[in-house]
């Protein structure tokens, strides 16, 4: 076995035939919409300006709404004339009125900074609860609120909240009625303006495989299922149908979590470097350099014949911040050469790409993952986690923002008057990567329509996705 200094310092020239043209990815403004270069990167800034982004840019936007929905103090009902507030401290105790704010929930279990450096803990990520909510906290109990630079009000409405999903960071307009100070009782609520999509045109014929969730590790039954995937894309497994869906594929996309993470937590002072945070008080590997080994040589098998893009996940070796970085180019040793093409793309997460005309728009999945700790624990259970992706990933695209939560419960870079997160341009397809199912949906909103897909670990299910560029039409393939 190569040892792992071995394989990340010497030069290995790669025996690749490319047996498909590559279509070209990103060649389009947003092809670099989240890479940060290392110049460029600035951790000491505070996020305030990243909010105040955030706020105006969408604020204008669910301004159209509202005045569309509710009008500037020229509409009524039931006889009563509803006010438009500028602040929420304008809200007047009994007035029907609307304003706009960012949302604020307020959950038992939610990390809590100023927490850990009064125990003194700071300097150590905290582990990340499954669930923000206590176990004997629901929608009807958890505080969410509506806030700007004025102050704040606390959204009542029991069974609103329960059939709106409403998460810390969301730009809203709320229509409602002050029932007592500081309590808004909602009747309705705005979302920012949808934001245009390009017309597409694919060449027939062209698809695309989403994978995600290899986790590999040292598992054989994972290793053979690696293999029969290798084999099936190139064209070496399955009937005459499965061979000529392989011909039409241009590009394997891989959406996070390559690597399977080391588990265990092992007793640091007996010199074994290892935790199951990414990265501590200390900067310490979790996962088994051999994994990565595995993953070069396993790619280097599909790039005999197909391009691929690879983005980081929560698991693979890379900082854990959003928007994550592209892989280490040491990760690709055996395929070195072809980094600087467009053979083997190493992407960001999240990332924008054009395949075809067509825009896609993927993350390997923390900013679906942070939104479940927001919703009620039976919501976000296993069986319950299919229908719950698609939920949030049409919220993503409601409150035009695919990571709400960050920063307040997601780690992100502190952009400068900036949110990279933003949605100014609609997406044809929007995928996360390792979900605990295959979901897919078409949404249809203002003219637009998007497919989004929920692509399922594939270390846990043996499921990939086939996507159709030219129908939108995503299909899940299962190896045995």
């Amino acid at each position: 076995m190569v040892e792992y200094k071995e394989h990340l310092n010497i030069g290995l020239t790669p025996d690749v035939g490319v047996t498909r043209s590559v279509d070209k990815v990103g060649d389009f403004p947003r092809n670099n919409e989240f890479t940060l270069t290392t110049t460029d990167r600035k951790y000491d800034r505070q996020f305030y300006s990243m909010y105040q982004y955030r706020f105006k840019d969408l604020k204008e936007r669910v301004m159209q709404n509202a005045v569309s929905k509710w009008g500037n103090g020229d509409k009524k009902v039931d006889g009563r004339t509803l006010v438009k507030q500028d602040k929420i401290l304008d809200i007047k105790s009994g007035e029907v009125c609307w304003v706009i704010g960012t949302v604020f929930c307020d959950l038992k279990n939610k990390l809590n900074i100023f927490q850990d450096v009064e125990k003194g803990i700071d300097d150590v990520l905290p582990m990340v609860p499954d669930n923000y909510r206590s176990e004997t906290e629901s929608e009807s109990s958890t505080s969410v609120m509506l806030e700007d630079e004025s102050g704040r009000a606390i959204l009542h409405n029991d069974e609103y909240l329960k059939n709106n999903l409403l998460v810390t960071g969301c730009i809203v307009g709320v229509l409602g009625i002050e029932i007592q100070a500081g309590i808004f009782e909602i009747m309705d609520i705005a979302y920012p303006s949808i934001s245009p999509q390009l017309t597409m045109n694919p060449t027939p014929g062209n698809k695309l495989i989403l994978v995600s969730g290899l986790n590999i590790g040292d598992d054989t039954t994972s290793d053979l299922r690696l293999e029969m995937l290798a084999q099936y894309v190139r064209g070496e497994l399955g009937l005459d149908v499965d061979k000529e869906n392989m011909s039409q594929v241009s590009r394997m996309i891989i959406a996070g979590d390559s690597i399977e993470p080391l588990a265990e937590v092992r007793d640091l002072s007996a010199g074994d470097f290892v935790t199951t945070n990414n990265y501590g008080s200390k900067n310490i590997s979790t996962f088994n350099p051999e994994s990565a080994i595995k993953l070069d040589l396993f790619l280097r098998e599909i790039l005999v014949t197909l391009p691929v893009l690879v983005m980081p996940g929560a698991n693979d070796p890379a900082e854990i911040c959003l928007p994550q970085q592209p892989l280490h180019k040491s990760m690709f040793r055996s395929s070195l050469p072809l980094l600087n093409g467009n053979h083997l793309v190493r992407a960001t997460n999240p990332q924008w790409f054009e395949q075809d005309s067509v825009r896609i728009l993927g993350s390997s999945g923390q900013n679906v993952d942070d939104v479940y700790r927001y919703m009620s624990r039976e919501s976000s259970t296993p069986e319950n986690a299919g229908k719950s992706t698609l939920a949030v990933m049409e919220n993503n695209i409601r409150w035009q923002n695919i990571v709400p939560t960050a920063p307040d419960t997601l780690y992100c870079y502190p952009y400068e008057n900036f949110d990279p997160f933003l949605l100014d341009e609609t997406p044809h397809v929007y995928f996360v990567g390792n979900q605990e199912s295959f979901q897919t949906d078409m949404v249809t909103n203002e003219n637009i329509n998007v497919r989004t897909i929920s692509i399922p670990k594939f270390s846990t299910t043996g499921e990939f996705v086939v996507l159709d560029l030219v129908t939108l039409e995503a299909n899940v393939v299962k190896i045995g």
